[in-house]
């Protein structure tokens, strides 16, 4: 790998060390990540795009470094690299740094309530074909449902309305750090409740009591009536299961795994409750029954 980087990047590391994800390294104390990429090669130039519109703007991101060939990916035995300078690195991720988020005139025509219907579909065909294998997802999966039927729901109210757009994240894991926070690879463009929404959901299944940040959360940022309901509905959205629901029939994690969801769906059933009877005072939001 030094000779990688020596020959593609002019970077000369004394060491380099490897995790799962990375390779990482320092030079005069600035760290450097070289990274797998795994998405599609057809992408990497919008990603470049809008990770240099943030760099213009002041905007926390990882600088993606060149290639001698002035490319941001390097094929490393038929695999595709990409080098970052990790410039903030290793501080946990907070509500505040969520929220700090930029608008863009840059928007996200993804129909949500669209795409969750689909995935819906898949995950329902999933089911009836391993749902026999999967004693304790196939005992819980139709409440899941319930709750994204819910979120598509309200979602079908609200996408056409006063939405402000914002830099993203595709998934916010409170155990990670900003070292993943701020990966350019991380980044999409879309409302600007999606990322509290998500840093949420994932504070509370680690364990974290989340009403006072929801409250904050809802209490300071001005968000239209539009906003309000879309923020509601990836609430109700259960990420959370559908994510380890993949994990597990991909033999990547145990059927276990799913216990600590289910074991605090009741709970996490109150504060979709008062998120909803907080949503209403600022939104003619149609009546949900069990969250009344």
């Amino acid at each position: 790998m030094k000779n990688v980087l020596n020959y593609y990047y002019n970077l000369y590391p004394d060491k380099i060390y490897q995790t799962k994800d990375e390779y990482y390294f320092f030079i005069y104390n600035i760290r450097y990540s070289l990274i797998k990429y795994k998405e599609d090669i057809k992408d990497i130039k919008k990603i470049y795009e809008t990770h240099q519109n943030m760099l213009n703007q002041n905007i926390y991101i990882h600088p993606i470094i060149l290639n001698i060939e002035k490319s941001p990916l390097t094929i490393i035995n038929k695999n595709a690299y990409i080098l970052l300078k990790t410039v903030y690195y290793g501080e946990k991720i907070t509500l505040d740094k969520i929220v700090s988020s930029y608008e863009t005139r840059e928007k996200n025509h993804t129909k949500w309530s669209q795409k969750w219907s689909i995935k819906n579909d898949y995950l329902e065909f999933q089911i009836r074909e391993l749902g026999k294998k999967y004693k304790k997802i196939r005992e819980s999966f139709s409440y899941y449902i319930g709750l994204a039927e819910t979120a598509i729901a309200l979602s079908n109210l609200a996408e056409n309305g006063d939405i402000n757009y914002c830099y993203s994240h595709k998934r916010i894991d409170t155990n990670k750090t900003t070292t993943e926070l701020y990966n350019p690879l991380n980044i999409v463009i879309d409302t600007k409740v999606r990322d509290a929404a998500e840093y949420l959901k994932s504070s509370f299944f680690n364990g974290k009591n989340i009403r006072e940040e929801t409250y904050y959360y809802l209490n300071t940022q001005n968000l239209t009536p539009e906003e309000r309901i879309l923020f509601l509905a990836r609430m109700l959205y259960p990420t959370y299961y559908f994510d380890l629901f993949e994990e597990i029939i991909t033999g990547k994690m145990t059927e276990n795994n799913i216990d600590k969801i289910i074991k605090k769906e009741d709970e996490y059933e109150n504060i979709l409750k008062e998120i909803y009877h907080m949503c209403k005072i600022k939104t003619n939001l149609i009546q949900i029954e069990w969250l009344e």
